[in-house]
C-alpha cells in the first residue's frame, strides 16, 4: 500500500528527529572571566552552586539573544545590591526573551505593623 500523497519530499524519520534534537545545542562562546564573575556574584548572593550556575547560565543566554553584552548586565545588578530591587530586576530581564505566559514575578510580603499585630494576638 503506497504512502500518503504528497508533493513534498519524504524525509527519513531520522532526519526529523536529529533536526529536532539539535535545535537547542547551538554553542555560545563566552570568555571564561565573564562567566567567573557571572558566578561569583550569583554565588555571593545565594550561596548556593547550582543556583548560581543556572543564574550565569540564564543571564549569559538571556543577554547574548538580547544582543547585550553579559558584563553589561552585571554591572547593572551590582549597581542594585542585595534585595528586593535585585530580584525585581533579574525577574523583569530575565521575562525580555520568555512568553508572555510564564513571565516571572517577585512576591512582596508587606511588613505588619507592630501594633496591629499585637491587637491580633491578643
Amino acid at each position: 500500500m503506497p504512502g500518503p500523497a504528497t508533493n513534498l519530499p519524504i524525509k527519513e524519520v531520522e532526519e526529523t528527529i536529529d533536526y529536532f534534537n539539535k535545535i537547542y545545542d547551538q554553542p555560545i562562546e563566552v570568555p571564561q572571566n565573564v562567566v567567573d564573575a557571572i558566578y561569583s556574584f550569583f554565588i555571593g548572593r545565594t550561596e548556593n552552586e547550582q543556583a548560581a550556575l543556572a543564574l550565569v547560565n540564564v543571564v549569559i543566554v538571556t543577554a547574548l539573544a538580547s544582543k547585550v553584552n553579559p558584563m553589561t548586565v552585571l554591572d547593572r545588578f551590582k549597581e542594585l545590591g542585595d534585595g528586593l530591587d535585585l530580584d525585581l530586576q533579574l525577574a523583569t530581564f530575565l521575562n525580555y526573551t520568555r512568553n508572555n505566559t510564564s513571565i516571572l514575578g517577585v512576591k512582596n510580603v508587606p511588613g505588619v505593623n507592630t501594633h496591629i499585630s499585637r491587637t491580633i494576638l491578643s
